[in-house]
């Protein structure tokens, strides 16, 4: 399965966050070992969050599969269809 360029336009979006964070993790000195954990973590799961978000939202974009076959001709016309409901009840008489 070929990776379509959406999918690589998110993989590239998450490792740019990931690079972008490990600039500041660099940046900070070595006895601040804190503050360069937090800008690790937050880089792994920015990077992941971005990847995750955007895959679910190239998901949302694509074309449904039902469209696709109706245009086909694939679906047969759907049958007579009824709905029966019963009146309000402050009509009854």
């Amino acid at each position: 399965m070929p990776i379509v360029s959406g999918q690589l336009l998110v993989l590239f979006a998450s490792v740019i966050w990931i690079l972008f964070c490990m600039r500041f993790w660099y940046a900070i000195d070595r006895e601040h070992t804190w503050q360069r954990r937090f800008i690790a973590i937050g880089a792994g799961i920015g990077g992941g969050l971005i990847y995750l978000i955007g895959v679910m939202m190239l998901q949302m974009l694509k074309e449904p599969e039902l469209k696709l076959k109706i245009e086909k001709g694939e679906v047969q016309e759907p049958g007579e269809i009824r709905v029966y409901s019963r009146p309000p009840a402050d009509e009854k008489k």
